[in-house]
């Protein structure tokens, strides 16, 4: 059936004219007139209506680029929130995790502080007119994930908890001897052991975490022993090198704070708090350095990573330093290196630890476990070296604690069995 008009063919056209035959629209339409007549018009008419079916078949280039555009930003919007919608979920899930694992520690710093009422006897405070002065008990360089297995030192959880106990069971007797009033508690930085090194990794009694729950649990029954002599009980702590979490040393207080020891200190501070246990205060827990007011004495606390304490003059250079800034100071205590000196002005307790293959060969020191107790009463100050290398004594309650936390001293309990023995 013949084609009544061009319009009919329009599909036809633009597909001729697309094949690339023809050179031009005139050459379209001298062949449209010789397949299908000239429907009754003339060349020129024909030519101009084919010309305008050609043009109105062909897309629009400037909204083909429009759309392309608002395409590709349309995608590019929906990438962005997809990545921001994925930042935000995993956020939203660290935070969630974060506040859920917050939330369990304290419930179970709750539980641990219950228990802690039901199963110990909380003594009443004594006060006395005819008692005066502060007793200090100096608590450095625990190093409590480290094993030591020397000829002349072993140190473990069960040597560390006995030598906590006489560091404070001597302490007492010297302060009743003194007839204190009241005990604050300084720990002084290293409470756990490093894991940087090599040797320090293969001399681990648990990994840092797990010991800082077992290292939690022997200082609060220490501080409630002390509470339990019938003395208010302050607690102090600074940071110490061998503790921080990162391998960066830092400098600030806010960046070192990222450290074991404040980590230990807080749980400690949460479970007694939790507990409500009246006469017990905690104060800085979370400094490098501290300086502590007994009213006529002002002395500063700190690990001392330079060793301010080594020498009489580098001691007399940091007081200087502290006098220069408006806070004066009267004596320093401190730990680090694991070996007692004390001066007029100073003095740097021995390790709980003891010494180690690292201070006996990189440092070319031989230490001994050591503690030192002080007395500051007025204007007056005295100390007392208290020798921890032999504890025979008992320690503070780790049994169960070791079960569930110390792999390595676990194992060693159970038989073993050899699987190839030489016998000679």
């Amino acid at each position: 059936m013949p084609y009544q008009n061009l319009d009919e063919l329009k599909s036809e056209i633009v597909t001729l004219w697309e094949s690339g035959k023809y050179s031009s629209i005139a050459d379209l339409t001298r062949h449209i007139i010789a397949e299908h007549g000239d429907f009754g018009r003339e060349q020129d008419s024909l030519r101009r209506s084919v010309s305008k079916i050609i043009q109105d078949s062909e897309p629009d280039k400037e909204l083909l680029v429009e759309n392309v555009r608002l395409a590709k930003d349309k995608q590019r919007l929906q990438d962005v929130q997809r990545i921001e919608r994925k930042a935000f979920r995993e956020d939203v899930r660290v935070e969630n995790a974060v506040a859920q694992f917050g939330k369990e520690l304290a419930n179970q710093n709750k539980l641990h502080a219950k228990k802690l009422i039901e199963n110990i006897n909380i003594k009443p405070l004594e006060y006395s007119a005819d008692k005066h002065g502060v007793g200090v008990i100096q608590i450095t360089d625990v190093h409590a994930n480290e094993l030591i297995d020397l000829p002349h030192n072993q140190y473990n959880w069960t040597v560390l908890s006995k030598r906590m106990k006489k560091l404070i069971n001597e302490s007492l007797r010297y302060f009743a001897f003194r007839n204190v009033e009241k005990v604050i508690m300084v720990y002084t930085g290293d409470l756990c052991n490093s894991d940087r090194r090599l040797d320090e990794l293969l001399n681990q009694s648990t990994n840092r975490a797990k010991a800082a729950n077992l290292l939690a649990h022997i200082i609060t029954q220490s501080i409630l022993e002390v509470r339990n002599a019938g003395y208010e009980v302050g607690i102090v702590s600074v940071l110490g090198n061998e503790s921080r979490v990162k391998q960066e040393m830092t400098f600030s207080n806010e960046a070192f704070s990222d450290n074991y020891d404040y980590t230990i200190m807080a749980q400690v501070k949460q479970v007694l708090e939790f507990a409500n246990i009246q006469g017990i205060m905690f104060h800085s827990i979370d400094k490098m350095e501290n300086v502590i007011d007994f009213g006529e004495q002002k002395w500063l606390v700190m690990h001392d990573m330079p060793q301010s304490t080594s020498k009489q003059e580098k001691t007399q250079s940091i007081i200087g330093k502290y006098a220069l800034s408006g806070k004066p100071v009267d004596f320093v205590i401190s730990g680090h290196i694991h070996a007692h000196r004390g001066t007029d002005i100073s003095c740097r307790s021995g390790s709980m630890s003891g010494s180690n293959t690292f201070n006996e060969h990189a440092l070319g020191l031989i230490g001994r476990a050591s503690g030192v107790c002080y007395v500051v009463d007025g204007k007056e100050r005295y100390y007392q070296y208290i020798d921890l290398q032999y504890a025979d004594n008992e320690g503070y309650g780790i049994v169960k604690e070791l079960e569930a936390y110390n792999i390595k001293s676990e194992l060693k309990t159970r038989q073993q069995t050899a699987i190839f023995q030489v016998v000679i």
